[in-house]
C-alpha cells in the first residue's frame, strides 16, 4: 500500500502515455531529453507544483525508460507503476522546432528514428489483469487523469468515480469508440484540443462531463457547464513571445488541476462560474508561461519553482517578470541512437542527469 499523502498535499493518479520526448530546438543544436508525453508531462508539472502523483505504465527498463524514471524523479514524481507486467519497449517521440516563413517557431512531431529510420515503440495500454491490484494499493486519489483510452483506463475511472475521485479525461484521439463513449459518461472534467477532436467530434455529442474545456491555441479556450450556464464562455490567450507551443494544453491541465481542483470532485462542485473564469485564466496563464522556453516543460529546467511562480505571477498581472534561468541541463552526449531500440543500444544502466548521481539530482525537487 502507498503512503498516505502528506498534509495538504492533493494527490493524482494518471493513466495514459508517458513516453522520452527528445527535442531538437533552435537555441542548441543538440537534442534534450525530457519525460514527456501528456501523462509524463501533467505528472511532472503537479509534483512540479506540490502535488503526489503517481502515474501508472509499462515502460520497460530500457535505456528510454531509465531516462523517463530519473527525470520525472528529479520532480518527485512516484515512479514505482511506471513498469507494470507486461513491460513494453518505452514510448518515444522526436519533436523538432523551427522556425515558419513568418519567423514563428512552429514545431513538428516525428515517429521514426532518424538514426535507422525504425518506428519508435507505440504506447501500450496497461492490461485489465493489473487493475484489481491497482485499486488496493492506489486508495483514493482527489483526481484520477486519463489521456486516451482503454479498458484498463476505463476500469479504473468507474472505481474512483464510486470513490469519490474526480475523474479528468482529456483525449487526444478517439480510440475505440465503445471506450470512449463509457468514458464520456464517467468524467467530471472532459477537456480537447478543437484541432485535435475532429477525429472524435462525433463521439463528443453524449457525455456527462460538468466541465467541458476547448482549447483553440492562440485563441484561447470555451467552456461550459451543465448546470446554471449551458452556453460557451470563452477566455482569452495571453500574449508572449512563442519559443515553443509544445505542451502547452498540459500546462492548462496542470494550471486547472493546481489551481482549483485540489479537493477533487467536491471543489468542481461548489465552483461558480466566476471562479472557474478565474482559474482557467491562471491555466491559460501558466500554459503562455510555457510557450517561452523550448520544450513541452522548458520552464521547470530554467527557473526554480519560486521564480517560476514568481514570472507567472508577474505575466497574470501583465507585468515583465524577473525570469533569471537556472538552466538545468538537459543535454546529453548522445545521439537518438542510444536511445532507439532498433538501433541496438547495449547498456540499459539508468543514465545519470546533467552528469550527477541519481539521488542529487531526485533532491532538486524540493529546490524552491
Amino acid at each position: 500500500m502507498h503512503k498516505e499523502k502528506s498534509p495538504q498535499r492533493s494527490r493524482l493518479v494518471a493513466a495514459g502515455l508517458c513516453s522520452l520526448d527528445i527535442v531538437f530546438g533552435l537555441e542548441d543544436p543538440a537534442p534534450k531529453f525530457y519525460a514527456g508525453g501528456t501523462c509524463g508531462n501533467v505528472v511532472a508539472g503537479l509534483a512540479f507544483l506540490g502535488w503526489d502523483a503517481i502515474p501508472i505504465a509499462r515502460l520497460a527498463h530500457d535505456v528510454a525508460g531509465e531516462f523517463v524514471r530519473g527525470d520525472l524523479e528529479r520532480w518527485g514524481v512516484n515512479t514505482s507503476l511506471l513498469g507494470l507486467d507486461p513491460t513494453g519497449a518505452t514510448p518515444i517521440i522526436l519533436e523538432k522546432i523551427q522556425t515558419s516563413k513568418n519567423g514563428i517557431p512552429k514545431h513538428r512531431f516525428l515517429w521514426n528514428c532518424p538514426d535507422c529510420g525504425s518506428y519508435f515503440p507505440p504506447f501500450k495500454p496497461v492490461l485489465r489483469t493489473q487493475v484489481e491490484d491497482l485499486k488496493k494499493k492506489l486508495g483514493r486519489p482527489e483526481i484520477f487523469y486519463a489521456d486516451r483510452v482503454s479498458r484498463s483506463a476505463v476500469e479504473l475511472a468507474r472505481h474512483f468515480r464510486h470513490e469519490g475521485s474526480l475523474i479528468y479525461f482529456e483525449p487526444s484521439a478517439g480510440g475505440d469508440p465503445k471506450l470512449f463513449r463509457e468514458m464520456l459518461q464517467l468524467c467530471d472534467v472532459l477537456k480537447y484540443s478543437a484541432q485535435r477532436a475532429r477525429s472524435f467530434s462525433e463521439l463528443l455529442r453524449d457525455h456527462k462531463a460538468y466541465l467541458e474545456i476547448e482549447t483553440l491555441g492562440e485563441d484561447g479556450l470555451r467552456f461550459r457547464t451543465r448546470r446554471a450556464f449551458t452556453s460557451w464562455q470563452t477566455v482569452a490567450a495571453y500574449e508572449v513571445s512563442i519559443k515553443d507551443t509544445a505542451g502547452s494544453g498540459d500546462w492548462t491541465s496542470i494550471g486547472l488541476m493546481s489551481e482549483m481542483l485540489g479537493e477533487g470532485r467536491k471543489a468542481l462542485e461548489k465552483c461558480s462560474k466566476q471562479r472557474i473564469l478565474s482559474c482557467l485564466e491562471h491555466a491559460q496563464a501558466i500554459a503562455a508561461l510555457n510557450c517561452q522556453f523550448e520544450g513541452p516543460r522548458g520552464g521547470m529546467y530554467q527557473l526554480s519553482r519560486s521564480r517560476f511562480m514568481q514570472s507567472l505571477t508577474a505575466l497574470k498581472a501583465k507585468k515583465p517578470g524577473d525570469s533569471k534561468q537556472r538552466k538545468i541541463s538537459l543535454i546529453q552526449q548522445l545521439s537518438t541512437a542510444a536511445v532507439c531500440p532498433s538501433c541496438g543500444p547495449t547498456d540499459n544502466r539508468r543514465p545519470r542527469l546533467d552528469g550527477e548521481k541519481r539521488r542529487s539530482a531526485i533532491r532538486t525537487a524540493s529546490e524552491k
